[in-house]
Parts: structure tokens; C-alpha cells; sequence
């Protein structure tokens, strides 16, 4: 029995659900604009994608304003035993800026990610268990896994994945202090790239078994993965790869696949100078031979907890188009990457399977292997 997503559905700057995203990715164009929402405290960059005419009501947060939207088809639809997990890293941090300030720090407590896991049961009606996974930029590729072994081994019929994370000034200033952000949008492999852009994005998959009344002969199969942890730095990735190189053959172990039958490579490809070699480094070493290489983040910037999921959803539209969108942002190259990352969409001549990879602060790795159900 394979976990698959039988359901899903994202916002990105690009705007609302997968087929716009894909267009998007598709059209070679950036959603990253640049904004004055932060202009007053002279950042280094002023680059941001942020999910376009997003209505905030007063003293909401911009993640439940996007999730609200987002989940609503599911509200009367979904099984209400459906167990839940929500993967965030900052979640609702505006209400600790508000507490600061407008001295006020009872607000703070609202920025807790309990506090947003229970607005989402409670807007879905959700009576099944729920929990919240944060794990730096992996967590909604982690907590996809952990769906696909609840159930695996049979404790739950269906699991609820959703992530979400926001452009906050207090993320901003947080990756402007670390020197983390370029001037212009992201490049991610290309030799002159310059630093990570910010995004903001919403996502939500249902795992189930494949043979649930929701899975289709086209959901696709999380076929296998694997979870480390480098601890090299807090921030810095390994330079040596050993944490994603693990998790790699992880995952190509649990599905019971050789490096060979990967088709083509999700990569979390920040734009980073050690980030996107970190990557290319594990992808030799775990994969060897060239494979075609893309990453979002060059047209909907590094949307935190969201960026795992939200590749993912554009991997299962490639195999099923037998199409790789552009690595939007890139222009020539990095020595270590030509050969395996393109700025063009490249027609695939397999796409069985797929291999989603996304790291995050703290040396944390996720690999996520997907495939078809008919295989």
C-alpha cells in the first residue's frame, strides 16, 4: 500500500491554486516585486513576492487571511476525523510585533503555533488529532512524510497537510541582519547569484492510502523518504552534504529505487551562495549522473515552511505533463550546476519519479521521493 495526495491546492505570489503557479513558472517570468511595506528601516533589499490583493481583516494574521481563503472549499467536505498537522516556522508573528510595538505583550501569546493550529481545526470543524511540526524550511516536506507514515502504518485513513508562512518584518529583518537577502530577485545555481528573496505562501495536501475513495489513478505516490539532521551550524548549511546525502539514499532505500530511476530533481534552491552548492554537492554525490533540476525560487521567492509542499505540487504537475518548468531567476549556470539546471522548460523523456529536496536552519534535511501509483 502506497500514501498518496489525492488533494491539494497552494497560493503563491503568482496567486490563487497550481495552475497558476505552474503558468507562472511556465511563463519564465518572477512574481518578486519590489515593495515599500518595509522601506522606513532601510533593509538591504526591498525584494519581496507577496501573495497579490490579499484581503487581511482587522486583527487578523496574513497566514489565516491566506488560509481562510485557501481551505474554505474544504470546510464542508472534508471527514471531520481527518487528522490534521500544521507545518509552519513563524506562523502568525505579526502579533508579536504588534505586542512590541504597541506595548502590549498579552498579544504575543497569539503568535504561538498552537494558537494557529486551533484556528485551523476550528475553521475546518476538525475532531481528529492534530499537531503542529516546525522544522525550519523543511517543515512542510517533513510534515508530508509524517502523513504518508501515519498512513502507512494504519493510523489514519486520511491525513490533512497545511503549511503556511508570511513576509513579516520581524522574518525580513531577520534574514536582512544574516546578510541572507540579494537586491534583485533570486537567481537560485546561476553563478552570479547574490541571496535568497522572501515569498509568502499557502498550501494544503490530503494524504491517503491508494485505494481511498479520493486517490485517482493520477495522485501521485509518496514512494519514500528520509529525515536528517547535519548539525554542522545553526544557519550554515554542510559544505560536504553528508545530511542531505543521507536523507537522498534514505529515501531511495524506503522505496526500494536506485539513483538511476530518479527522473528528474525538485531542489530547494535558494539562491544562496553555500545553499545551492550544498545541494549540487549532495545531488553528485547521491545521484551521480546529470538529472534535470529546477527550483521555485527564483518566481515566488523562499516562502519558508511552504517551499517543500509547494514544489512538491508543481513535481506531481511534471510527471504528469512530462514537462520541467524553468529555474525562473537563472541565467548562466554555476559551473557545478550546467548540465543539471535549465532556465528553459525541458520536455522530460521519463517522469516516473521524482525527487523533492528541501534543508532548512539548524543542518535539517528532507528528501521526498515521489512516484506513480500504476507503476
Amino acid at each position: 500500500m502506497n500514501a498518496v495526495i489525492a488533494q491539494s491546492d497552494v497560493v503563491t505570489a503568482y496567486g490563487w491554486g497550481t495552475e497558476v503557479l505552474w503558468a507562472g513558472l511556465m511563463s519564465g517570468r518572477t512574481a518578486i516585486r519590489s515593495t515599500d511595506r518595509f522601506a522606513e528601516r532601510k533593509f538591504v533589499s526591498n525584494q519581496v513576492a507577496m501573495v497579490p490583493d490579499l484581503v487581511v481583516a482587522e486583527g487578523e494574521s496574513r497566514c489565516m487571511a491566506m488560509l481562510k481563503q485557501l481551505l474554505a472549499p474544504l470546510r464542508w467536505t472534508i471527514d471531520p476525523k481527518t487528522a490534521l498537522i500544521v507545518a509552519t516556522t513563524v506562523g502568525e508573528i505579526e502579533y508579536i510585533e504588534q505586542a512590541v510595538l504597541d506595548d502590549s505583550p498579552e498579544k504575543s501569546s497569539f503568535a504561538r503555533p498552537s494558537v494557529l493550529l486551533e484556528r485551523v481545526k476550528e475553521f475546518l470543524r476538525l475532531t481528529g488529532p492534530a499537531t503542529v511540526l516546525s522544522s525550519a524550511c523543511a517543515s512542510s516536506a517533513a510534515a508530508l512524510t509524517r502523513a504518508a507514515s501515519m498512513v502507512r502504518h494504519g493510523q489514519a485513513d486520511a491525513v490533512l497537510v497545511v503549511s503556511c508562512d508570511a513576509v513579516s518584518e520581524f522574518v525580513y529583518s531577520g534574514f536582512s541582519t544574516l546578510l541572507s537577502l540579494c537586491e534583485v530577485p533570486a537567481s537560485p545555481f546561476d553563478a552570479a547569484r547574490c541571496g535568497l528573496t522572501l515569498g509568502e505562501a499557502a498550501a494544503w495536501a490530503l494524504v491517503t492510502r491508494d485505494d481511498h475513495k479520493l486517490a485517482t489513478k493520477d495522485s501521485p505516490a509518496i514512494l519514500g523518504w528520509g529525515n536528517t539532521t547535519d548539525a554542522v551550524h545553526m544557519t550554515a548549511p554542510d559544505r560536504n552534504a553528508t545530511g542531505l546525502t543521507r536523507a537522498i539514499a534514505k529515501s531511495l532505500a524506503m522505496a526500494g529505487r536506485a539513483p538511476a530511476d530518479v527522473d528528474f530533481i525538485a531542489a530547494h534552491g535558494t539562491a544562496t551562495i553555500y545553499s545551492d552548492a550544498m545541494e549540487m554537492t549532495a545531488f553528485r554525490n547521491a545521484i551521480s549522473e546529470p538529472r534535470p533540476v529546477y527550483s521555485v525560487k527564483g518566481g515566488i521567492g523562499h516562502t519558508l515552511a511552504a517551499a517543500g509542499l509547494a514544489q512538491i505540487l508543481i513535481a506531481a504537475r511534471a510527471m504528469s505533463l512530462s514537462v520541467l518548468p524553468p529555474t525562473v531567476g537563472l541565467n548562466h549556470p554555476d559551473e557545478r550546476a550546467i548540465g543539471w539546471v535549465q532556465n528553459t522548460p525541458t520536455k522530460l523523456q521519463r517522469s516516473r519519479t521524482a525527487l523533492s529536496c528541501n534543508s532548512g536552519f539548524g543542518g535539517v534535511n528532507t528528501a521526498v521521493l515521489l512516484g506513480s501509483i500504476n507503476q
